[in-house]
């Protein structure tokens, strides 16, 4: 009799550990709030624009690229570690530069140079 006890307390231990192991297990889903991402998709694009005077076209296309490559980060698990995400963002931005003129390329890189020389001063 108190073999099969400790045998049914055994069974009831190690089915309980592995339920709860289970549990912590499963990745967590990614849950993107689609509103605020679009808001700060406008605000950078927005941004962009103050900054190099995009046209209507442009604008839009940068919209379709940024959309693309939320998707392809919000649908794969792939994408989820540091190089691959990193990766993703040089490849989002060499598109988007794709995008702008040269004379837009070289007021963008003036503008970002601008903040890079103030701030990255030795002494």
């Amino acid at each position: 009799m108190k073999k099969i006890i400790f045998a049914i307390a055994a069974i009831v231990t190690f089915t309980a550990g592995n339920s709860f192991a289970q549990r912590y297990n499963r990745p967590n889903p990614v849950v993107i709030d689609a509103r605020a991402d679009n808001a700060a998709e406008e605000f950078k694009i927005n941004k962009l624009d103050e900054i190099v005077k995009l046209s209507r076209k442009q604008e839009n296309q940068i919209k379709k690229i940024e959309n693309k490559y939320d998707r392809l980060t919000g649908r794969s698990q792939r994408y989820h570690t540091y190089q691959s995400m990193k990766r993703l963002e040089e490849e989002k931005q060499k598109e988007i530069l794709a995008v702008l003129t040269p004379a837009q390329r070289q007021r963008l890189f003036a503008y970002q140079h601008r903040f890079d020389s103030r701030y990255n001063r030795r002494g």
